[in-house]
């Protein structure tokens, strides 16, 4: 993960489509350029999208003027603060979590 950029995770609930159910509007999510990976998911939501932008503004601006003209009931955005291992990979030197000490 590039800690130059902004990483988020956006849930988003559809309508499935009667001859196409979600497939038509996960393609058309996933040709924005934002998107790195976009799930099909069980639970609350239907699809997870993960994006990767410059600017939290861009974030914005990818729900607002992306999403938002799709046939979207609703999103919810969580940004991605700290990554701790990813492709099965420990970002520390010695899989253990480096902590800064606090002081009080």
């Amino acid at each position: 993960m590039n800690d130059n950029v902004v990483n988020a995770l956006i849930e988003v609930k559809v309508t499935p489509q009667k001859t196409s159910g979600f497939d038509n509007i996960a393609t058309e999510i996933a040709s924005f350029s934002e998107v790195k990976s976009l799930y099909l998911m069980s639970g609350g939501y239907d699809l997870a999208i993960f994006i990767e932008t410059p600017t939290l503004k861009d974030v914005g601006n990818f729900v607002s003027q992306k999403l938002a003209c799709l046939d979207v009931l609703s999103t919810a955005t969580h940004f991605i603060l700290k990554c701790y291992k990813h492709d099965g990979k420990s970002l520390s030197e010695d899989g253990g979590v480096k902590r800064q000490k606090v002081w009080m």
